[in-house]
């Protein structure tokens, strides 16, 4: 196990992390965006803020953890290619660290740390799924 922790690319575990909480983020904001110039082009002019705000409340609560879950699973993925020693504990902190990331910014409440669980398995199904054969 020791030597295991000593052959972790930190550098690239954490960075993936914060692109998968980042790329997360940014679909949420994109697809709320997307919704908003729509109900522009329907309207010709300014959209309606409570349509807007209606939209976002309803889909971003699953839109941002299923999100979450993709781009961990995909960054696993990406990250077991990557690596020399394709380890499967890459995906597992990989996940552990997005999962925690968005718990910290989150409500804290215990969905999160559902959500956490998931991201840690996500990691570990990609970078299995993904491992040099």
């Amino acid at each position: 196990m020791i030597t295991q922790f000593s052959q972790i690319k930190w550098g690239r575990v954490t960075l993936t992390a914060l692109a998968v909480y980042i790329l997360s983020f940014l679909t949420v904001i994109l697809i709320v965006t997307g919704y908003a110039t729509s109900l522009a082009i329907q309207a010709r002019g300014a959209p309606d803020q409570k349509l807007i705000a209606a939209f976002a409340d309803q889909n971003a609560p699953w839109i941002g953890p299923f999100s979450l879950i993709l781009f961990t699973f995909l960054g696993a993925m990406r990250l077991a290619r990557r690596v020399e020693t394709a380890l499967p504990i890459h995906g597992i902190i990989l996940g552990a660290l997005a999962g925690l990331v968005n718990f910290v910014f989150g409500s804290l409440g215990l969905s999160d740390l559902a959500l956490v669980i998931l991201t840690i398995g996500a990691g570990w199904f990609g970078s299995n799924l993904s491992k040099p054969k």
